[in-house]
């Protein structure tokens, strides 16, 4: 199957490129660190490459030993039909962007994937995304092997996020923390004793699914009242509808037709604007996500709980309620040596992350 779908990387190189030219140049931030060339005399620089998987958008990025992005290039997903597709397609992306933006054109110590969904870490086998149209046991990382002449190490999107952190952003020097992603759903990532905790099966790390009320919303994943049925994007499109029929044209259209990343934004205008009642929305998401960190800082006793994502932009909105909220629901000794921050890495932490894994996994540590 490697040897049909390698016949095939030129064909999506080309049907990559011809993407981004259909789409508006808003969609992309092509090269906007510049290439990187060293000084003559210099020595060949090392870096890898780092590629963090959403559900909508790709980003790569070239990351130096020190953790610099020096290059970074976000592009859609393309329909996907199956996973020996998306195996090519991100075959081709990387290749090309490999191609544009390689310092000195020289070859990467090897390229780092995070992925939504349960991975089996070390081989990178993904098992029934959530956000990907397929499901069952799909062998990804043993794809992309078979496809890229370098080494390829993959891992669930949030755990590489949190390596990121842990590298040059909040978690730095800092030996137990929790990392929440908090997007369409919430991603998770624990650190302790220096060290990623990743279970079993390589799997540990669902802190959306962590059940905050037995008897609540139905989740996705078949369970209820998990955590990100409240405080999420998905938890946001829920506490809406719960309000009843009586919601504003542009709020109900934006639920009807699954645009509902652009719900945050539309609860802040009219809050903005003096519409006061909307602020509940914002008040259940915080209660839930407090109650979470209560029940994480009950179970880790982290040093630090470090939000992300998307909503963390919003965080004005919800971020003190949330903190007060989970002093409620833990010991007071554990919660007050918690910090809980915000990351300054934002969208590049997945990038970093992944490039990081990299780096570790050819024993190339920066």
């Amino acid at each position: 199957m490697c040897k049909e779908i390698f016949n095939f990387i030129p064909v999506y190189r080309q049907l990559f490129k011809k993407m981004t030219n259909l789409f508006p140049k808003r969609f992309f931030v092509l090269g906007i660190y510049g290439k990187l060339q060293k000084n003559p005399g210099e020595e060949t620089l090392e870096y890898a490459i780092g590629c963090d998987v959403g559900g909508t958008f790709v980003k790569m990025g070239v990351v130096l030993a020190d953790g610099a992005v020096t290059a970074r290039d976000m592009v859609p997903l393309p329909p996907l039909t199956s996973p020996g597709y998306l195996a090519s397609w991100l075959a081709g992306a990387l290749t090309a962007f490999q191609e544009k933006n390689a310092p000195d054109g020289t070859p990467p110590k090897g390229v780092g994937i995070g992925i939504p969904g349960p991975v089996r870490f070390p081989d990178g086998t993904l098992f029934d995304p959530p956000n990907l149209p397929f499901s069952g046991e799909i062998p990804l990382g043993k794809l992309l092997r078979g496809l890229l002449p370098v080494p390829v190490t993959i891992d669930n999107d949030a755990t590489v996020q949190t390596i990121g952190e842990a590298w040059v952003g909040q978690g730095k020097g800092v030996k137990n923390f929790i990392y929440l992603a908090l997007g369409t759903g919430i991603g998770g990532g624990i650190v302790t004793d220096g060290a990623i905790t990743r279970g079993a099966l390589g799997m540990a790390g669902e802190i959306g699914h962590l059940t905050i009320d037995w008897h609540g919303r139905p989740c996705r994943c078949g369970s209820r009242g998990c955590l990100e049925t409240y405080a999420s994007i998905n938890g946001i499109a829920n506490s809406l509808r719960e309000m009843g029929p009586s919601l504003p044209a542009d709020i109900r259209e934006s639920l009807e037709n699954g645009a509902w990343s652009g719900l945050p934004g539309l609860l802040k205008e009219r809050l903005d604007q003096g519409e006061t009642r909307w602020q509940k929305v914002w008040d259940i998401f915080a209660d839930a996500l407090g109650a979470g960190m209560g029940s994480l800082i009950n179970l880790f006793n982290p040093e630090k709980i470090i939000i992300s994502g998307g909503l963390s932009y919003h965080s004005p909105l919800f971020l003190s309620r949330a903190v007060e909220t989970s002093r409620r629901y833990c010991f007071r000794r554990p919660a007050a040596s918690c910090d809980i921050v915000t990351s300054r890495l934002k969208d590049n932490a997945g990038i970093i992350g992944a490039a990081r894994m990299a780096f570790l996994s050819t024993g190339n540590t920066p």
